[in-house]
């Protein structure tokens, strides 16, 4: 089995991908990362945080690196 290299890491500010996305979850920050047990990349997943309380699971596909990063 190989190694599964996640796309982000803990910390990465990222975007919610859909024309579905409630404006309150669009931007986020990954607190977690939850590697693929069978090593299929695509199907890593990440808890991500959005302001201050809301905080949900999705898989690498649903998500693309923030293009404006606050710092």
């Amino acid at each position: 089995m190989r190694a599964v290299m996640p796309k982000f890491k803990v910390g990465d500010q990222v975007t919610r991908i859909g024309s579905m996305v409630p404006e309150y979850m669009h931007n986020g920050v990954v607190t977690r990362v939850i590697p693929n047990p069978q090593g299929q990349d695509l199907f890593n997943e990440y808890e991500v945080k959005f302001g201050d309380r809301m905080i949900a699971t999705f898989y690498e596909t649903q998500l693309r690196p923030a293009d404006n990063p606050s710092m």
